[in-house]
């Protein structure tokens, strides 16, 4: 006859279960949505440093443009798209003479390291992130 209680393995797999659905509940319900705008933000800031970086090192100008329209944005002779949430909005704020009318926007580099300077955001709901780009300097730093 086996006494009252849990064997060690039952409770392993109890465990198991309780830490898979501590996981997973944030993504459910929706805590996960902040996190998915900074990596996109994060990727954006990365692909603006890579060309402020090609300007300097080629001595000519690069481009990241976004498109808001369809929530992407790639740096020109880059292959790399990077690409917004689902559902997220794509802001871009810029110079006038880099915009195409048609929600297409770039952050122009020089060789010197500066830039056209302006702003990223991607919202969704009360979540937000972005980066920012220093006209004078072209330096990229995240927006809080």
């Amino acid at each position: 006859m086996r006494a009252p209680g849990f064997t060690l393995l039952e409770m392993l797999v109890v465990l198991l279960i309780m830490a898979l659905a501590a996981t997973a509940a944030p993504r459910l319900l929706g805590a996960g949505r902040g996190g998915l705008l900074r990596a996109a933000a994060d990727d954006a800031g990365a692909m603006l440093r890579e060309a402020r970086a090609e300007a300097r090192r080629t001595g000519r100008d690069a481009r990241v443009v976004f498109d808001t329209a369809q929530g992407s944005f790639h740096r020109v002779g880059g292959n790399r798209i990077g690409r917004v949430p689902a559902g997220a909005a794509l802001v871009v704020d810029g110079a006038r003479e880099e915009a195409d009318g048609e929600g297409r926007i770039a952050l122009r580099f020089d060789a010197e390291g500066g830039s056209t300077g302006g702003r990223v955001r991607l919202a969704s709901g009360a979540a937000s992130a972005g980066v920012e780009v220093d006209w004078m300097t072209g330096l990229v730093r995240a927006l809080p």
